[in-house]
């Protein structure tokens, strides 16, 4: 929690992609391509911020998580935007912008799950979701053409993200915790479907590639017998 006077966390240090291959797929034999990496790693992160989103609804609010959207109302300010509501969900994308704004979005949220260690620090579930973040934004900014465009957020930008959700009563700070929760997993599911769409779009054009490579060979073979 943030207060007049306290420090402000400094930045992370972004692991890498390698990283990532070493500690989360070691071992695997015949390891796919990094983007299907990628996707199990969110898929196994959006499962444990879950968990957590549920428990903490329970054991905080005294209702079922069937009624977890009646608290649609509470949002936090700094939220990233859905990536369901950018290009970076559909085939007319831009995949450096795109890779730009997972990156950032992924640091946003890194900022956010302070607030949540400072509610709930005896949390088994969020050391894995807070190390787990830090290396996806290591694997993003692993592959962009120019990482040094997104730069980490300034210690100032980290204390008015944490300020729009560290002040206030009991029940506000953990409302808070909430809708970090269910809108970090919105972003992992948007980011999770982006990369299926840009997998997609690279697999058809390699096929389209292929096909035209194949018809050039086919239209040389004609013209050699035709001669």
């Amino acid at each position: 929690m943030v207060v007049n006077g306290s420090p402000v966390p400094s930045a992370p240090v972004w692991t890498s992609g390698e990283e990532l291959a070493v500690e989360s797929f070691s071992g695997e034999p015949g390891a796919p391509p990094i983007w299907e990496n990628v996707i199990k790693v969110i898929k196994l992160l959006v499962q444990e911020v879950i968990n957590f989103r549920d428990q903490q609804f329970v054991e905080e609010f005294q209702k079922p998580v069937e009624e977890m959207s009646s608290f649609i109302q509470y949002q936090v300010p700094s939220i990233p935007t859905h990536l369901s509501k950018t290009p970076c969900s559909t085939s007319n994308y831009n995949k450096e912008a795109c890779l730009q704004k997972i990156s950032h979005g992924l640091q946003v949220y890194h900022v956010l799950l302070q607030h949540v260690k400072a509610e709930y620090p005896q949390s088994t579930l969020l050391p894995s979701v807070m190390h787990q973040t830090t290396v996806l934004i290591g694997l993003f900014k692993d592959k962009m053409k120019a990482a040094e465009v997104v730069e980490d957020l300034s210690a100032s930008e980290r204390e008015r993200v944490l300020g729009e959700v560290s002040t206030g009563i009991e029940w506000e700070r953990k409302t808070s915790v909430h809708a970090i929760l269910r809108e970090l997993r919105h972003f992992l599911v948007d980011t999770k479907t982006a990369l299926r769409t840009w997998r997609r779009g690279a697999k058809a054009a390699s096929n389209h590639d292929i096909t035209m490579v194949g018809r050039g060979v086919l239209d040389q073979a004609w013209s050699k017998n035709l001669h």
